[in-house]
């Protein structure tokens, strides 16, 4: 069955107990493959924009029918999707209008930087400012925490009748039944590592160019 787990890392002793300012918040993601980014996949970074401190909810990914929208459930408000069907660049930020069960989304624009992806490429790399997600600027700075889920699939169905199986990658170890989240505090600086947590292993699924190998999350003020 799948589950979830909260994976926190604000209580490490190496990152700063007070928050460094108002400013605005960037945040850069990283992902990196086994094989090569394949853009005739879809490949998702979600964030759950809670301002809940002990991340009680979050992205989880939909692995078997009803597919619900096809690729996440539990509960997140804003994505990152790269593939071929972005308008510029594979990649695509959306917002998920409330109250429509995760199953209708908008497109908010690119990010505000991002790593072309070549064919023999094998990592994502994207930057966004909190206030894309937040137009409001003071409504921004009051966000501390959020959740966070890096999928990785070949296909996204949406018809409940689709009994085809699909191969999915997220944080966490299938071999264990669940799917980890991470609950980042993000009013202060800082760089988190899949070294620094052992969360996603190697060979975790068939399928090279959905393996998740490594990540790499950072928020800093602008």
């Amino acid at each position: 069955m799948l589950g979830s787990m909260l994976i926190t890392l604000a209580a490490c002793a190496r990152f700063p107990q007070v928050p460094e300012g108002a400013g605005v918040r960037r945040i850069v993601v990283e992902v990196q493959v086994a094989g090569r980014i394949r853009p005739d996949y879809a490949y998702f970074v979600l964030f759950n924009l809670s301002n809940d401190p002990t991340g009680q909810s979050g992205p989880v990914p939909v692995i078997a029918p009803p597919w619900g929208n096809g690729f996440a459930a539990g509960a997140f408000t804003h994505y990152m999707r790269f593939d071929n069907l972005q308008p510029a660049g594979g990649y695509g930020l959306y917002r998920v209008i409330p109250n429509t069960n995760l199953s209708v989304s908008e497109y908010i624009g690119p990010p505000r930087a991002s790593e072309p992806v070549g064919a023999q490429s094998d990592r994502l790399r994207f930057e966004i400012d909190l206030t894309q997600f937040i137009r409001d600027p003071v409504a921004a700075a009051e966000m501390r925490f959020i959740q966070l889920n890096i999928i990785a699939t070949d296909r996204v169905p949406t018809d409940p009748n689709d009994t085809r199986p699909k191969v999915v990658d997220a944080l966490g170890d299938p071999a264990l039944g669940i799917s980890q989240y991470l609950n980042i505090r993000i009013d202060q600086n800082r760089i988190l590592r899949n070294a620094d947590t052992n969360l996603e292993p190697r060979g975790d699924v068939p399928d090279p160019d959905l393996d998740i190998v490594d990540w790499r999350v950072e928020v800093r003020t602008l």
